[in-house]
């Protein structure tokens, strides 16, 4: 979603990010592909405002024993190490987490993250919709 093209939508989700109702995690920022120049520059500048968090050597070490007994990241291309910081960080503040990610599907993938959440018991919304509504967005 462009960002000068949706200017509301933006300005309301820097709202509901600066009063806490979402967390913008550093991690995750770290994995946003390229071509998503504007997005990269909107998450930059809630950083420069102290709106985006840090994980901890706590977090890290979580998230190594979360890979240790469900493998998420990807030896060759360390693809997903980001996954289990974020399992890790809403898992020790008591969050939800909002992934688009589907569960694996067979028995010898990586385990996804709501395949991790599901068994961690940390709380996942998949549908944008949902996650929308729960920061405050309404029709």
């Amino acid at each position: 979603m462009p960002i000068d093209l949706n200017k509301f939508f933006w300005t309301k989700f820097e709202e509901a990010l600066s009063r806490g109702e979402w967390v913008l995690l550093d991690v995750m920022v770290d994995e946003i592909k390229f071509g998503n120049d504007g997005l990269k520059k909107w998450c930059e500048k809630q950083k420069q405002k102290g709106l985006m968090q840090s994980i901890t050597d706590d977090h890290r070490n979580r998230g190594a024993e979360i890979n240790n007994t469900y493998k998420m990241i990807d030896d060759v291309t360390g693809k997903s190490t980001g996954d289990t910081y974020l399992i890790a960080y809403a898992e020790s503040n008591k969050l939800v987490v909002f992934s688009r990610e589907a569960p694996r599907k067979g028995n010898g993938d990586l385990y996804k993250i709501p395949d991790v959440c599901k068994a961690l018991k940390v709380e996942q919304i998949y549908k944008p919709r949902e996650f929308l509504e729960a920061i405050g967005y309404r029709n």
